[in-house]
């Protein structure tokens, strides 16, 4: 049944249980490899027995003032802007961040995918993308279309960012709040303080209807992805939000494979849960944190000491794990998403220092 539900690496566990805690979802990482990519970014990544890698990016505002954190939404500067209908698939995050670096809107440092969008088929066949929430692209608030959950996002005073977490603000609070910002994301942490879960249901329980209400003391519940273990896309900050951080996990196999397992009981241990991310960011201290979307659509590029970019794939495009390619993103997958996350900084800023020691992934 195993290889006929699931495409890849199907690590199996007799004794598992989906409400067991993912081997990496505590901090600090034991057994890391850590690297400064440039001035005030250090990655570190690791992997488990059961095939799940996860990569942490750390990103020190003060260290590096250049740093930026902006949303880019391919409805920005496709074919028609603004019509809220983008025929996202072909930009994948690599061809997005070649596409940032050539609009002068770079150096991208690192990116990932966005928040939560809808998908259709148009009549002539081709995949179109629609916004599910309102965003906020350089003050501007876009999309009169239905609030979910949380919305986070950035608000730059003098250049310093205010990472700010918002429960389903109207269209004036987003105005007023943010320079960049996307509704519909489950809120892990705010302030401080752990949010609460939905908890796991019990065997034969059918999920609630969606969309599900969320209460100002709740991370927001969306059924089915919740509780099974999947890829995940995550990021966190400190009190003073000089420090963030995004967190990249990949499962071993497919969100398909995953949602299956859960439904059926099956002892598949690969990929993070939604109580995963939210035991990582306690145990990592974070002041604010949040879930975005993931599962087969997770996908993120950073820029390498040596110039050029280390992609992890989106699996709905390709089983490939990981690839290394040049700035200008020759041979990057397609599989793109409606909007991408990223960091760009300074022209010609790079500075790391290579590989480190396994010991010092904490210092991220």
């Amino acid at each position: 049944m195993a290889r006929w539900c699931y495409v890849g690496p199907v690590p199996l566990d007799a004794g598992a249980d989906v409400r067991a805690r993912a081997e990496l979802a505590r901090w600090p990482w034991a057994q890391a490899e850590t690297e400064v990519l440039c001035r005030g970014v250090i990655h570190s990544v690791a992997g488990s027995p059961d095939g799940t890698v996860a990569d942490l990016l750390a990103f020190d505002f003060g260290a590096n003032p250049h740093l930026r954190l902006e949303i880019y939404d391919q409805d920005e500067d496709d074919a028609t802007p603004g019509d809220d209908r983008v025929a996202f698939w072909e930009q994948g995050v690599g061809r997005a961040v070649r596409h940032l670096n050539d609009s002068g809107r770079g150096p991208v440092i690192a990116a990932c995918n966005g928040l939560f969008f809808a998908t259709q088929k148009g009549p002539d066949g081709q995949r179109i993308a629609r916004h599910v929430a309102p965003v906020v692209l350089d003050g501007q608030v876009l999309y009169n279309v239905g609030n979910h959950r949380w919305t986070f996002g950035v608000r730059y005073d003098d250049g310093k960012p205010t990472f700010i977490t918002l429960h389903l603000p109207d269209r004036e609070a987003l105005r007023q709040t943010y320079t960049y910002a996307a509704a519909g994301a489950q809120c892990l942490i705010h302030e401080g303080r752990p949010l609460r879960l939905q908890p796991f249901p019990a065997p034969g329980d059918p999920p609630l209807p969606r969309p599900v209400p969320c209460a100002p003391d709740e991370a927001g519940h969306i059924p089915g992805v919740d509780h099974m273990k999947t890829s995940r896309t995550s990021m966190a900050w400190s009190e003073d939000s000089q420090r963030f951080w995004l967190l990249v996990v990949k499962e071993p196999d497919t969100e398909t494979g995953s949602a299956i397992a859960l439904r059926r009981g099956l002892p598949i241990t690969g990929g993070w849960t939604v109580p995963d991310l939210q035991a990582f960011w306690l145990a990592k201290g974070a002041w604010g944190a949040v879930n975005i979307d993931g599962g087969d659509v997770t996908q993120m590029a950073f820029l390498r000491e040596d110039g050029r970019y280390e992609l992890i794939p989106p699996r709905w495009a390709t089983m490939q794990a990981r690839m290394t390619l040049p700035p200008s993103m020759e041979g990057a997958p397609q599989g793109g998403t409606l909007m991408y996350v990223y960091v760009r900084g300074e022209a010609g800023e790079r500075q790391g220092s290579g590989r480190g020691a396994a010991g010092t992934a904490g210092n991220g």
